[in-house]
């Protein structure tokens, strides 16, 4: 016995409802993992200062550009602890890793270097970092003041360890 043409009908229906509710019920496939996101470290030019490739979010995607860390100031090449200083932000910020950045008030200053702050990829304010290990001394950059008392304390903490150059060079 054949089922009639209304019974073929319903019962193609009822499949077709199975189908499509399967469908809609299975979760939708994740992209494929990018791996992490952030400016790459192209080189590091001195202890305040890196050159990045851009990611898109702060900095235009593959856009090479320099980066100078707020509220920092490290010895200029020449002077003393300038080898030192340079050396550190070289060992927190390695080539080819990535940063995760964030900007304050103004973006960039005169000579158009992106003024932020900086975090490697194991998490580390690298901008505090410089300070706290005497590498770096704080240094206002208005209106940019976003992590101003986290500076102080940092600066504060070198001082009273003799840490970097608060020990190895002479006052001025």
């Amino acid at each position: 016995m054949h089922p009639s043409p209304r019974g073929r009908s319903t019962a193609v229906l009822a499949s077709a409802a199975v189908v499509l509710s399967l469908t809609t019920m299975a979760p939708t496939p994740e992209p494929p993992d990018r791996g992490p996101r952030g400016p790459v470290v192209l080189r590091v030019i001195d202890g305040d200062t890196v050159e990045v490739r851009g990611d898109g979010r702060v900095i235009p995607d593959g856009t090479v550009a320099r980066v100078r860390l707020l509220e920092i100031d490290t010895p200029e090449r020449g002077e003393c602890f300038s080898r030192e200083a340079t050396a550190r932000t070289a060992e927190l910020l390695p080539t080819g890793s990535r940063l995760r950045t964030e900007r304050d008030v103004e973006l960039k200053d005169r000579f158009d270097r992106y003024l932020l702050y900086v975090w490697n990829e194991r998490d580390v304010f690298v901008n505090e970092s410089l300070v706290r290990s005497g590498h770096a001394t704080k240094v206002l950059f208005e209106p940019n003041d976003k992590y101003w008392p986290t500076m102080n304390r940092a600066e504060a903490a070198a001082r009273r360890t003799g840490a970097g150059l608060w020990s190895a060079c002479p006052a001025p």
